[in-house]
């Protein structure tokens, strides 16, 4: 047993009022106090020879707080000399009351650690410390508030028992230690309660039995009073009309923001008016109600099992809790935290809650939404020659709304719908998926939706027509036109060339296209003949146009032909229109030859060249205009005011750019028909076809914009598989694609084969040196720029390798040593050469093929030589010099100028010395010599550099090809380049 005890002890202090003090008290031998005492100071309780508990300890920290300097410390912050401080704070009502608060609780901390025992007071500064003494109760009292209502007002009291026992605190002199919970002094004992009463309800009281509230201010006192204390405290009621059950219990889910201002599901029960949530811990519900006869108090228990239940049964519909009264659905992945995903959500489970007694209410940020799951229904579908009228419905309860009022907000996606009643209706999620495209496509026509017939492909399968709707629908309706149609259209008689079936059948679906007023892509794989199939459609034009003429043959009943593009001639013309057909330069000669090989009687200008006569009327004495892009984008203004029979654009990828002053001009381009020739429509993106169906038939693809999110990038880089499938529904009209494996079996043989070329030493060094150069440039600027603002950088980085990789001297015109590409084709070409057979030599850079031009001048050896460089006018010479000179067996072609359009069947080897991200492009090439025609097998040889940019390009191809072949059939380039792809090439 300790020799000393400790005994904590109230005194006054002057200026700040109770407060308290600890004593270290020796004890005699009976265990009382004796008078030797000392005053224990916080900071020194070490020095002490005292083992102080942790409780102890706590309320020695509280007494130091409540010393005058700790008191100054807190809020003296100027700080003021101790007098002058103490002076304001006597005078500072507002600082008195946060100082009394500040006492409050540490006095509070004290005796709630001192439960159970003694405390002390010492009056006077001579007392001894433990000379008073008063008990902490243990256990707390208990309050019950009664009031009752009488004719003068109402009387209000307090009855106060401990252990059942009645305590009268009127009846002796009693005082408030604290006030924040209230701590009673009363006779020898202190006081607390069990229901956190404050010591200004009871300090009434402490004087007085009971409190009479005149009538005249009874409504205040309900209202400001005894409704707050009924929520909290034991209350009974004597005269007043009190309600204590709810006649309706029920549980409503609504929408709230969460702290994060993300939507949740919130949870909460009625009690009749009442509206509680889990989160509240409040277990009495109380409200005055003002009635014709007077007031009613309506305090009712909650049910704390029913909203238990409640709470669980939420757990069945795959909600996940949040906070207590806070729900989100589980599968966020289905229902991300947005208004949209909530409002899907309780529309979806709408008729399983209803049915187990949730109410729902979908109010939110001020505006109501309706949840009721929607339904479209298709009326009437009615067909005109060159559209369809789709009337259809959306249901929302008892409400029908045209479809096509949804137009606006499908399009900009835009789910928020305003119904007649003000109520907000959600569009489904999946709205803008399925029926997107057909009001991209189609007009609101009052009512109903205006689909043109070039679109009809969307409708093979559309949720519009699904159902019983589309079995009534006649098989026409339902069928796209151009499947399996039966075509009759006789083979011109004047065509000089026996068309295989193939090339009929083609002929057939570009003239039944052109009936239709559709136009049309021959998208044939290179060499199968899409200039003859062209040109038998012009000789059929031609002929249908005489036979209409009658035994007049040429005398028009169209326009004359003028002068300028106002005064009339009296030259009698054809009554068929020119057919204009643009072309890269290289293709002119190839055309004119052709034309007159196969179609003799159709008369053909070459509007090409410096020396053109700008005036448009000398077409009407020709059938055919051939003419070139740079001539297009040159003389447009003039070409655009005139109408044309067919308008044919041949290589068409030549326009896929958008922004292309080429397609900007052949757009704006009139004629009757339209053809578009290309065997690769697809070269680097999705984004290509745009261009040219758009110059075929404007509005099929929508806006750019509208194709490339819709299309472009979720095809691309998402591998959406649906976008994919109702794109090929639009497009499979209007592009005719064959591959030469499918239709010309007797073809001869094309091997192809891959020839590695190990490096010298000397180029080995070279080029690891200088790839390391540009990958660490590259790299870093792409961290500072990013990869979109590197692009240009990056191109010259690969650029520069694939030049090393070919000859370092492409690159450094100083470097010395030798290149095995250069060594190795060489002698591959010697061996051909001297085996008395031709090849065609392909390369991108005109530098590279310098390399050979150089090498047979030196040796005397003769060859051809053909790239942008060479005039327009000296290309038919050189192509038919290399045909018809059996001593020209080499023929250097630019890879760009000659890949494509050209036939030279006179060579039966291509060699491809350098490697491009685009293989259709060497198939093009390939296609120069292995196409009708052809009567000896082709060989093809893609020369690589080993351990170079060169085979990485060839593995990059092969991840890369897939795309356009799934959308047309066609091999795909890389298109976009990923940084982790990038960093490959460089490794």
């Amino acid at each position: 047993m300790n020799e000393f005890q400790l005994i904590f002890s109230f005194y006054r202090h002057p200026s700040f009022g109770l407060s308290m003090e600890g004593y270290l008290v020796k004890l005699m031998e009976d265990h009382t106090l004796s008078y030797e005492y000392q005053r224990v100071v916080f900071e020194r309780l070490s020095d002490y020879d005292y083992a102080f508990s942790e409780d102890e300890i706590t309320i020695l920290k509280k007494i130091k707080e409540l010393g005058q300097k700790s008191i100054e410390s807190h809020f003296n912050k100027k700080p003021l000399k101790s007098p002058v401080f103490m002076e304001k704070l006597s005078q500072d009502k507002e600082m008195l009351k946060s100082l009394s608060a500040y006492f409050d609780r540490r006095i509070c901390v004290c005796l709630d650690l001192l439960k159970g025992k003694k405390i002390y007071w010492k009056e006077r500064a001579s007392d001894h410390p433990g000379m008073v003494s008063f008990d902490v109760l243990k256990e707390p009292a208990m309050l019950v508030y009664h009031f009752e209502k009488n004719e003068e007002g109402i009387r209000y009291h307090l009855e106060m028992t401990q252990d059942g026992k009645p305590v009268k605190l009127h009846e002796r002199n009693s005082e408030i230690l604290c006030h924040t919970p209230a701590w009673i002094l009363h006779t020898k004992n202190i006081y607390h309660f069990s229901d956190g009463t404050d010591g200004n309800k009871v300090s009434p009281f402490l004087r007085k039995e009971e409190l009479l509230i005149p009538d005249r201010f009874a409504d205040q006192y309900l209202e400001s009073f005894m409704v707050k204390a009924s929520r909290r405290f034991d209350v009974r009621y004597s005269g007043f009309n009190v309600v204590t059950a709810p006649q309706v219990v029920k549980t409503v889910l609504s929408i709230e923001n969460s702290l994060d201002m993300t939507p949740v599901i919130s949870q909460s029960f009625n009690y009749d008016t009442f509206r509680i949530t889990s989160a509240q811990d409040q277990e009495v519900l109380v409200k005055l109600q003002r009635g014709i006869d007077g007031q009613t108090l309506f305090r009712f228990q909650r049910d704390r099992d029913y909203e238990q239940k409640q709470i669980n049964l939420l757990e069945e519909f795959e909600l996940k809790q949040e906070k207590p009264s806070w729900y989100v659905p589980k599968d966020s992945e289905k229902y991300p935290a947005r208004i949209d995903s909530i409002l899907e959500w309780i529309s979806e489970n709408r008729e399983a809650l209803i049915k187990v007694g949730f109410e729902l209410e979908t109010e939110w940020q001020g505006s109501t939404y309706i949840n009721l799951i929607a339904k479209v229904e298709t009326k009437q579908v009615k067909e005109a020659r060159d559209w369809f009228d789709i009337f259809a419905i959306v249901i929302i309860g008892e409400l029908e709304i045209p479809f096509v009022k949804f137009r606006k907000h499908i399009l900009s996606r835009n789910r928020e719908y305003k119904l007649p009643d003000g109520r907000i209706f959600l569009l489904p999620e999946a709205w803008f998926i399925r029926y997107a495209d057909v009001f991209e496509f189609g007009e609101a026509e009052e009512s109903q939706l205006r689909l043109h017939k070039q679109h009809e492909g969307l409708l093979n399968g559309h949720p519009l027509l699904d159902g019983e709707l589309n079995s009534r629908l006649k098989d026409n309706q339902k069928s796209i036109y151009t499947e399996k149609a039966k075509l009759d259209y006789p083979v011109p008689t004047g065509l000089n060339a026996t068309l295989r079936d193939y090339q009929k059948k083609g002929f057939e679906w570009l003239s039944y296209l052109a009936d239709k007023r559709m136009g049309a892509c021959l998208a044939d794989d290179m060499g199968l003949g899409k200039t003859l199939q062209v040109i038998a459609v012009l000789q059929s034009v031609k002929e249908r146009t005489l036979l209409a003429a009658g035994p007049e043959l040429r005398v028009s009943l169209s326009p004359k032909p003028q002068l300028d593009l106002f005064a009339e001639v009296e030259t009698k013309v054809p009554q068929s229109l020119p057919s204009l057909i643009v072309m890269a330069p290289s293709l002119i000669h190839n055309w004119d030859n052709e034309l007159k090989k196969f179609a003799p009687g159709l008369s053909v200008l070459k509007y090409v060249g410096q020396r053109r006569n700008p005036d448009p009327s000398a077409f009407y004495q020709s059938d055919i205009i051939l003419t070139t892009y740079g001539v297009i984008r040159n003389d447009v203004e003039v070409l655009s005011r005139f109408n044309f029979e067919y308008i044919i654009l041949d290589e068409s990828q030549l326009i896929k750019n958008v922004r292309s002053v080429s397609f900007q001009s052949v757009k704006l381009l009139q004629g009757k028909h339209k053809i578009v020739l290309t065997g690769t429509p697809v070269e680097n993106s999705l984004a290509d076809l745009w261009s040219q169906l758009t110059f075929l038939q404007p509005g099929l693809l929508g806006s750019f914009k509208y194709f490339k999110n819709e299309f472009v990038i979720p095809v691309e880089q998402q591998k959406d598989a649906l976008k994919l499938e109702r794109l090929r529904k639009i497009i499979s009209p209007f592009i005719l694609r064959r591959t030469k494996e499918e239709v010309v079996p007797e073809l001869p043989p094309l091997t192809k084969s891959i020839h590695y070329c190990e490096m010298h030493k000397e180029q080995r060094d070279f080029y690891e040196g200088q790839k390391s150069l540009y990958r660490n440039h590259i790299l870093d600027n792409i961290s500072k720029q990013g990869i979109e603002k590197s692009q240009l950088l990056i191109l010259r980085g690969l650029t520069q390798l694939r030049k090393i990789a070919i000859h370092p001297v492409l690159n450094d015109p100083e470097y010395k040593g030798g290149s095995a590409k250069f060594d190795q084709v060489l002698s591959r070409l010697n061996a051909i050469c001297e085996e008395g057979r031709k090849v065609l030599v392909f390369s991108q850079f005109v530098t590279h093929l310098n390399l050979f031009r150089q090498h047979f001048k030196s040796q005397e050896t003769p060859y051809s030589y053909l790239t942008g460089e060479v005039p327009q006018t000296h290309r038919a010479g050189i192509i038919s010099e290399f045909e018809k000179h059996k001593g020209h067996r080499v023929f250097l072609i630019q890879l760009k100028t000659g890949g494509s359009g050209l036939n030279l069947t006179e060579a039966d080897s291509v060699f491809l010395l350098d490697p491009w991200w685009n293989p259709a492009t060497e198939d093009q090439a390939i296609a120069r010599s292995h196409r009708l025609g052809q009567h000896n097998a082709v060989f093809a040889w893609r020369f690589i550099t080993k351990d170079t940019i060169e085979e990485k390009i060839l593995r990059l191809q092969e991840r890369k090809s897939r795309l356009a072949s799934d959308i047309i059939g066609q091999s795909n380039p890389f298109g976009r380049i990923t940084q982790s792809e990038l960093e490959e090439l460089f490794e």
